[in-house]
């Protein structure tokens, strides 16, 4: 197993992993790798009742069409953007698909042990409220960052230094993308903040859904 790994489980938000050239330049192959990029709701999320959003979560004023997801979670990068992202020798897209979460794709880089990853949360129908009622209480680091591309959105780690980064964009109340880093030991070393790299990834793919959108 490689240097980079999250346990994933139903009810957690837990941790996605990535890299890039213009993110970071560098990646991890996907192969060993396990990441998760986005949660189902917990049992004290559901209980609050169905309305969305909830645990202080923000509204989507401008709803995403759900349309614009591909069926296949790999094409949400062009390959030139994952070259960009990952340099030379970055991987084909492997799907990573998460029960009771939604589709996934990873893409990494074997030179370098840094990898990236998208996920469409789907299933549970929460959208980024699942992230405020699971991951905020469970992350040291947890931000809103957004809006990125007219997205409400939010960024969490287990510490300011952690190589990996979880970033999840709310398309609309019922769903959203999540979208991960995690460093390269070289990137690691020279402080780069791994949320910031993780913003870039997420607002490529949510541009990439807009145009798919006709937006």
């Amino acid at each position: 197993m490689g240097r980079v790994s999250a346990v994933v489980g139903v009810g957690l938000v837990l941790a996605v992993a990535g890299c890039s050239e213009g993110v970071d330049g560098d990646a991890a192959p996907t192969s060993e790798s396990s990441v998760s990029v986005s949660a189902s709701p917990s049992a004290s999320a559901q209980a609050g009742g169905s309305e969305l959003p909830h645990s202080g979560a923000p509204a989507v004023a401008d709803p995403l069409p759900e349309s614009a997801l591909p069926s296949d979670p790999c094409e949400v990068l062009t390959p030139q953007q994952v070259k960009e992202a990952l340099g030379e020798g970055a991987t084909e897209g492997e799907r990573r698909d998460l029960d009771g979460l939604g589709p996934g794709c990873g893409w990494g880089n074997k030179k370098t042990f840094a990898v990236v990853q998208v996920g469409f949360d789907t299933v549970n129908r929460q959208g980024l409220s699942a992230a405020y009622a699971n991951a905020k209480p469970r992350s040291a680091i947890f931000r809103e960052v957004g809006p990125i591309e007219g997205f409400p959105a939010v960024a969490y780690k287990d510490s300011e230094d952690d190589h990996r980064c979880t970033v999840v964009v709310g398309l609309a109340d019922e769903y959203a993308i999540s979208a991960g880093i995690s460093l390269s030991a070289e990137k690691e070393d020279a402080g780069v903040d791994s949320c910031g790299p993780a913003e870039r990834i997420a607002a490529t793919v949510v541009g990439n859904l807009k145009d798919r959108a006709g937006e």
